[in-house]
């Protein structure tokens, strides 16, 4: 009897395991293979919010894969395996993505944070394995690269074949030791190519280290977390100027709070340099953090045995940054974006918000009001764009490419479709040509005003002959105060680079695309 009441207990505790399906394995040591077909699938499972690419190769032609995780407009960015023995580093990165992913997708919290206002605020990028011919190299040795190349690592590694304990990538540099911050006073180098400890012979000559630059400069995060192990110790400072010191060290603080990792000392770290947070904390004037997940277990990776604990000190970490890097972000952006409101045949559409104003252009959330409008919409996320079809046609937009199509036929854009927070705008003008609107603006609060287009025709009266309404002999007089709750209509337009007046006046028809103006 006990052991079918322990059966029956163990039953639905594995079909809920079954039934979510997941992809990472963090039991199974994580290989490059294993990276690239599980950010593939993980990509294809959740298109809405995960996308990748690759951000060079290596030496032997493996892609270093950049993941990103989220809609926002500010960005973080978090890497692993920047030393070949610590991929255990790169099975925490993966694992943050889907369990991230997973919450986001089901619209449940996850350790009391809002994923999708978290992640529609933020997006984390992610380089979750920066040294992959490292990593292979001590995972598999000798059998995943070219013959001719077998003794030079030999002699890099001692004149061993055992590669358990190689730091380095495959040409003996060790990557954490090339970014350019107090490189040239780097000690306890070894001034050739070996398993560990040579920075090489000048900073920034590894691909490895020239993609991670590169990449980091084009997402331009405000906080960089490179994991590494082992020590359960944290990084945070490195020369840091004192205006700087204070915010830095408020995170540092929740960071031990979180992970219980100890930090280590300023005045210890500023003998350093040649990493990754050294160079982004130095070179970008902002916070960087390197956790040493783990203890040592002598000369070689962590044990997976290792993982379940690391990840119950660091699940959360991914999006606390993510809310502590948007706050960077908006301090610094908040005067740009003006936001109006947005109102369709005198109805307010609402939003947060609805539309706004930055850099002369007026920006509008598309989703409520192509809706209102009558337009189905499609949205692709692997290409990041939105198919709209209606009875006044078919729209296609893309994020970030300024190059849109309307019934087919290519039109270019004042700006390109942008997220805000979260949100998919575009400039008003692509509605107004695409369904045919109106659009009037307030010259004093900048609120935009649509209207709809008139119907070309009418149903006819059963056994009535249709005729055609008599022509007014003069534009219909406008009314002296607009409805309730709709702004005045100025004399001139004020949606700046949007829309242009008629080109001439006359019949008091509204022309699709164009500013409807008093008296005309």
């Amino acid at each position: 009897m006990a052991f079918v009441l322990v059966l029956l207990t163990l039953a639905p505790a594995g079909r809920g395991r079954a039934a979510e399906a997941k992809i990472v394995d963090p039991s199974a040591v994580y290989t490059y293979g294993v990276l690239t077909r599980d950010i593939r699938e993980l990509a294809a499972k959740y298109p809405d919010i995960i996308e990748y690419k690759s951000i060079g190769k290596t030496l032997y032609g493996r892609e270093i894969w950049a993941v990103g995780l989220g809609t926002g407009s500010s960005t973080v960015f978090f890497n692993g395996s920047h030393h070949a023995r610590e991929w255990l580093t790169t099975t925490l990165n993966m694992t943050m993505i889907e369990q991230y992913a997973a919450a986001y997708a089901a619209n449940r919290k996850f350790e009391g944070y809002d994923v999708r206002d978290t992640l529609g605020k933020t997006k984390i990028w992610f380089v979750p394995m920066v040294n992959p011919d490292g990593v292979t190299l001590q995972q598999t040795g000798l059998q995943s690269f070219p013959t001719g190349v077998h003794q030079a690592l030999i002699r890099m590694n001692d004149g061993s074949r055992n590669f358990k304990r190689w730091k380095a990538n495959a040409q003996g540099v060790d990557p954490n030791r090339q970014y350019d911050a107090n490189w040239t006073e780097l000690v306890n180098n070894y001034y050739y190519p070996r398993w560990m400890g040579h920075k090489g012979t000048a900073p920034m000559t590894t691909r490895e280290n020239k993609a991670l630059v590169a990449f980091t400069h084009e997402i331009d995060p405000e906080i960089a977390v490179s994991y590494h192990s082992a020590g359960r110790i944290l990084y945070w400072n490195f020369r840091t100027p004192a205006a700087n010191y204070a915010r830095d060290k408020r995170l540092a603080d929740i960071f031990t709070r979180f992970t219980g990792y100890s930090q280590v000392s300023p005045s210890y770290n500023a003998n350093g340099g040649g990493g990754y947070t050294d160079w982004f904390i130095q070179k970008l004037g902002r916070p960087a953090f390197t956790p040493e997940i783990g203890i040592k277990n002598g000369e070689t990776n962590l044990p997976l045995s290792a993982f379940p604990e690391e990840w119950r000190r660091n699940k959360k970490i991914g999006l606390w940054i993510a809310q502590e890097g948007y706050a960077l972000w908006a301090a610094k952006n908040k005067s740009s974006v003006k936001p109006v409101s947005l109102f369709l045949d005198g109805k307010r559409i609402e939003g947060d918000p609805a539309a706004f104003n930055e850099g002369g252009t007026t920006y509008v959330s598309y989703k409520p009001l192509l809706t209102r409008l009558g337009y189905n919409l499609a949205w692709d996320g692997a290409a990041k764009s939105v198919t709209a079809t209606g009875q006044h046609g078919t729209i296609r937009f893309a994020l970030g490419r300024k190059q849109a199509e309307i019934d087919g036929k290519a039109v270019t854009l004042t700006a390109a479709p942008r997220l805000q927070e979260g949100t998919v705008y575009v400039p008003v003008r692509l509605i107004s040509q695409a369904a045919g609107t109106s659009i009037a603006a307030d010259k004093k609060t900048g609120a935009v005003s649509i209207k709809s287009p008139a119907r070309t025709t009418e149903p006819a009266v059963p056994g009535m002959p249709a005729r055609p309404d008599p022509q007014p002999s003069e534009p219909p007089a406008q009314p002296a105060d607009p409805p309730a709750g709709q702004p005045a209509i100025p004399a001139e337009p004020s949606v700046p680079g949007e829309v242009s007046p008629p080109a001439s006046g006359g019949t008091g028809d509204v022309v699709p695309g164009t500013v409807v103006l008093p008296g005309e």
